[in-house]
C-alpha cells in the first residue's frame, strides 16, 4: 500500500469560472456551454464546437497579462497561486516545495500566433513549454517539470508528486493540469473526425465525439502525517493509484492496458472493489473510448457489478491535459459534498454497453467514502487514481474496505 498524499489545496479555473464553488455549480447545474472558438473565426472547419472559458471571465483573471500570448502560463500562475494560498504552507527555510504540471500545448500558442501573422516573432522563451510552472509562485526548492502523456497528463502529474513525496525528495509538492483551446489542436480532432458537432453525450446511443475544452486545476499534496500534524485542512485523500503505457495504437485504446491500470489502483491503495462508491470515467463520448472504458471496468471489477458512472466532460468538454486533475477535483468536490453529479445529455443509454449505472438527472447521494478517477490519452497512456476522505481512510485501516 502506498504511502497516503493529502490535498490541502486547490486551484481551478474551468468554463464554468474562476474556483471551486464555479466548477461545482457546473457540474450540478448541466449547462450546455458549447460555441464557436472565441479567439477567431474558423468557418474552413467541418466542426467548430467547442467549451471555452469566456473571454470576459478570461481578460479579469489575475495572471492573464503576466503572460501575453501564452494563455498557459497565465493559467498555471493562477491555478498554482490559489492552491498554495488555500494550502497555507508554512514559510520556513528548508522546507521543500516542488511543482510537476502537464499540458499538451504549452508554448504552441505563440507559435501559432507567429505563423498566422498575430504578434511578433516569438521569443525562445515563449515556446518553451517549461515556462508554466510559475517562477513567481514560490521559490521552488523541490522537483519541478513539466509533463505531457497526452489526455491523461492531469492524473500523471500528481501521481509522479506523490512518488517524489515518498521517495523524501520533497515536503509539499504543487501538480495539475492545463490546456487551452488552439486552432492547432481543433485541427488535429477534426483531422481524426473525432470532434462531436453537438454535445458530448458520454455512454449515450449515437454518441458522435469530442467536443473540445480548456481550463486548468492544480492541488497541493503532504504526506497525511505531516498535513496532520501542522493542522492543515484535509480536502481528500489520494490512496492508490495506477498507471500503464500499452502502446498498442496511436489512438485506440486498449482495454487490457486500461484494465491494468484499474488494478493497479486498487491494489496500490488497498482498495477492494466493493469499496468505491464511483467513478469519474474519462468518457470522452467517442465509439471506442467508452466502450474500452466499459470493457477495462467490467474485467477488473467482475461479476459484482460496476459502481455508479459520471463524466464530467458532458458539462465541461475535454480540457485535454487538465481533464485528469479536473475530474480528480470534481471527485473532491463530490466527496465534501456527499454528492455525485450527473452526466448530462444522457438521453439513451447505449445498449451495447450492457447494464451499466450512470448518474443522470439532478445527480445523486454518495454513501461511500471513496471514489475512483480515470483519465487515458493517446498511445495508450493510462492513469487511474483512488481518493478518499479522512472517514474513507479510517474504514480502509481498520479494514473496512
Amino acid at each position: 500500500m502506498r504511502s497516503l498524499a493529502a490535498i490541502t489545496g486547490i486551484g481551478v479555473l474551468s468554463p464554468a469560472g474562476a474556483g471551486e464553488e464555479a466548477l461545482w455549480r457546473g457540474l450540478t447545474g448541466g449547462e450546455d456551454r458549447r460555441g464557436s472558438w472565441p479567439k477567431r473565426v474558423l468557418s474552413g472547419y467541418p466542426i467548430d464546437n467547442v467549451v471555452p472559458i469566456p473571454e470576459d471571465l478570461w481578460k479579469t483573471t489575475s495572471a492573464s497579462a503576466a503572460h501575453p500570448g501564452n494563455r498557459a502560463a497565465s493559467l498555471a500562475d493562477f491555478a498554482v497561486g490559489q492552491a498554495l494560498a488555500q494550502a497555507g504552507l508554512p514559510d520556513r527555510a528548508g522546507l521543500r516545495v516542488g511543482c510537476i504540471l502537464s499540458s499538451t500545448t504549452a508554448g504552441v500558442e505563440a507559435a501559432e500566433d507567429d505563423v498566422l501573422g498575430l504578434r511578433p516573432v516569438p521569443t525562445p522563451s515563449d515556446l518553451d513549454g517549461s515556462v508554466i510552472v510559475p517562477t513567481g509562485a514560490r521559490r521552488w526548492t523541490g522537483p519541478t517539470g513539466v509533463i505531457s502523456t497526452a489526455c491523461s497528463s492531469g492524473l500523471v502529474a500528481p501521481a509522479l508528486a506523490i512518488d517524489a513525496l515518498a521517495a523524501g525528495e520533497a515536503d509539499a509538492m504543487v501538480a495539475g493540469g492545463l490546456d487551452v483551446l488552439l486552432e492547432y489542436t481543433i485541427c488535429g480532432f477534426n483531422a481524426l473526425r473525432l470532434a462531436a458537432g453537438d454535445r458530448c453525450r458520454p455512454f449515450a446511443q449515437g454518441r458522435r465525439g469530442v467536443v473540445l475544452s480548456e481550463g486548468v486545476a492544480c492541488f497541493c499534496l503532504e504526506p497525511l502525517e505531516a498535513a496532520l500534524r501542522r493542522g492543515a485542512r484535509i480536502r481528500a485523500i489520494v490512496t492508490g493509484y495506477g498507471m500503464s503505457c500499452d502502446a498498442d495504437h496511436v489512438t485506440a485504446p486498449n482495454p487490457a492496458g486500461v484494465a491494468r491500470a484499474v488494478a493497479a489502483a486498487l491494489e496500490t491503495g488497498g482498495t477492494a472493489p466493493g469499496a468505491i462508491g464511483g467513478i469519474f470515467a474519462h468518457a470522452t463520448g467517442t465509439q471506442a473510448n467508452d466502450a474500452t472504458e466499459v470493457a477495462a471496468l467490467r474485467t477488473v471489477f467482475g461479476t459484482g457489478g460496476l459502481p455508479p458512472i459520471t463524466a464530467v466532460k458532458s458539462v465541461m468538454g475535454h480540457p485535454q491535459a487538465g481533464a485528469g486533475a479536473m475530474s480528480l477535483l470534481a471527485a473532491v468536490l463530490a466527496l465534501e459534498n456527499s454528492w455525485l453529479p450527473p452526466t448530462a445529455g444522457l438521453d439513451e443509454l447505449d445498449p451495447a454497453l450492457g447494464g451499466i449505472d450512470i448518474v443522470t438527472g439532478s445527480g445523486r447521494a454518495l454513501d461511500k467514502r471513496t471514489l475512483m478517477v480515470n483519465a487515458f490519452g493517446f498511445g495508450g497512456n493510462n492513469c487511474v487514481m483512488t481518493v478518499a476522505d479522512l472517514d474513507g481512510v479510517a474504514g480502509h485501516r481498520a479494514g473496512g474496505a
